[in-house]
């Protein structure tokens, strides 16, 4: 029995190149009238939702709305002729499955709806296996318009409903923790507990111990028995922060709760069965750990089901005015100021800068900023602001063909150092060697 898909669209053009499309595969019910198509989808069962944007009665985004009121797990693909990143991203951020842009790519629309179909499926067995209705789609707490966080905003929706292990990987501060709280909270796990770990917090020694669990007596400290963060996270989450950390000797036994779904306390002769999800998070590259032997490949498979990237805040300028409005929104409530605002030039000059800290550090300058803020106008004048700026690579391009590579190297320190303000501190951590390597090789007496 095939699929049924609804199409909805106020042209009659569009919905026959629709059905044509995707009628080979599927059965396909077309609707010019979004407030019929709404009473149909309520009243029968629909395994994805095709529709316009712009439609006179009720537009694509409110029909929409009302669809995963109904049903939270139904995919909504929208479709529409005013395609822009920031609008893409707001309509993933509310529960999208997916945002594509006439003039249509059939073949396109064709591999969208296959995976939204295949991802219903995997959705429902979800809920029916946790016996629980999932909350509305939502990653408000997520932040970002550009192309690269669209794809990440994608993924969370499409994974949060399912079981699946995640892996999240990126730089230190590119907000991992607050991604995997996003998917927790919109999956069928969210009314059970989400605890986060970070492996490299924890003494090696005592890990094992605060993972799984031990018995009274079963090492020296033991005074009772206690039970360990996988049999505290039942029925939910537990996220493990730089889990390339973990020791090559705890790994096996990691892979077994993967595996098998059961943990043993260190002492104990008996397993017990636990039904946790695993989220990880790293900013190392496990691929090249495991070509190290520093890390089980069996593992990585069974922790990488599904892999989330999320680019460096440099990667992404265009979220930093996004950001900016976020953070002083927060710290506005958290400090009891009323900064209404930041200058065109203090804006441009954050723009411009590596972040090399990403969300994180950007957060924790516009925190300080705001408790610190006499007038109700952020500017450069009432702001320290970090050192390191972004530097023109395409600059070697302009060099003549007969330098030297000790020249060109030579060109390349200069650079630097201009991009950090001369500051020979800040240049010789970006080119990772230390300060007095950066004098010599410039010629200069060490101060």
């Amino acid at each position: 029995m095939k699929d049924k898909i609804a199409v909805i669209d106020d042209h009659a053009d569009s919905l026959e190149i629709l059905r044509e499309a995707l009628s080979p595969n599927y059965e396909v019910e077309t609707f010019s009238d979004p407030v019929l198509a709404l009473k149909k989808i309520r009243e029968h069962s629909y395994s994805a939702v095709v529709t316009d944007v712009m439609m006179p009665s009720m537009n694509g985004v409110e029909l929409m709305t009302k669809i995963l009121q109904t049903d939270s797990a139904l995919p909504v693909i929208l479709i529409t002729a005013f395609g822009t990143l920031e609008a893409a991203a707001n309509t993933i951020k509310t529960g999208a499955f997916d945002y594509l842009s006439k003039p249509l790519n059939l073949n396109e629309i064709r591999l969208v709806v296959s995976n939204a179909v295949s991802h219903y499926h995997v959705a429902k067995e979800s809920q029916h296996a946790a016996g629980e209705k999932p909350k509305e789609f939502n990653v408000s707490n997520v932040v970002g318009r550009s192309e690269k966080m669209l794809r990440v905003f994608k993924i969370i929706g499409r994974a949060a409903p399912t079981n699946s292990s995640i892996l999240i990987q990126g730089e230190s501060g590119t907000g991992k923790e607050i991604v995997a709280r996003s998917i927790h909270l919109n999956s069928p796990r969210a009314d059970k507990p989400f605890i986060p770990i970070s492996v490299a917090a924890i003494p090696e020694q005592l890990l094992e111990a605060e993972l799984f669990g031990h018995e009274k007596g079963a090492f020296t400290g033991a005074l009772f028995a206690r039970d360990g963060l996988f049999t505290e996270a039942e029925g939910g989450t537990l996220f493990l922060d730089e889990v390339g950390e973990i020791p090559l000797q705890l790994q096996p036994k990691l892979l077994r709760v993967l595996q098998e779904h059961e943990v043993r306390r260190i002492g104990s002769s008996s397993s017990k069965i636990v039904d946790v999800r695993i989220i990880a998070a790293t900013n190392r590259n496990l691929e090249d750990l495991v070509h190290e032997k520093l890390f089980r490949e069996d593992l990585f498979y069974r922790l990488s089901v599904i892999r989330i990237e999320l680019p460096p805040l440099r990667e992404r300028e265009e979220d930093i005015p996004l950001l900016v409005d976020y953070f002083m929104n927060k710290y506005n409530r958290q400090h009891n100021k009323q900064v209404t605002g930041i200058s065109d030039e203090l804006l441009s000059t954050l723009t411009g800068l590596d972040w090399r800290g990403n969300v994180r550090e950007l957060e924790n300058f516009i925190d300080r900023t705001i408790a610190l803020a006499t007038g109700p106008v952020l500017t450069s004048i009432d702001t320290e602001l970090p050192t390191v700026r972004k530097h023109d690579d395409s600059w070697h391009d302009k060099l003549p063909a007969n330098l030297s590579l000790e020249e060109i190297e030579t060109e390349y320190i200069k650079r630097v150092l201009e991009a950090c303000n001369n500051n020979y501190v800040e240049a010789a951590k970006v080119l990772k060697v230390n300060k007095s390597t950066l004098y010599r090789k410039l010629g200069k007496p060490q101060r």
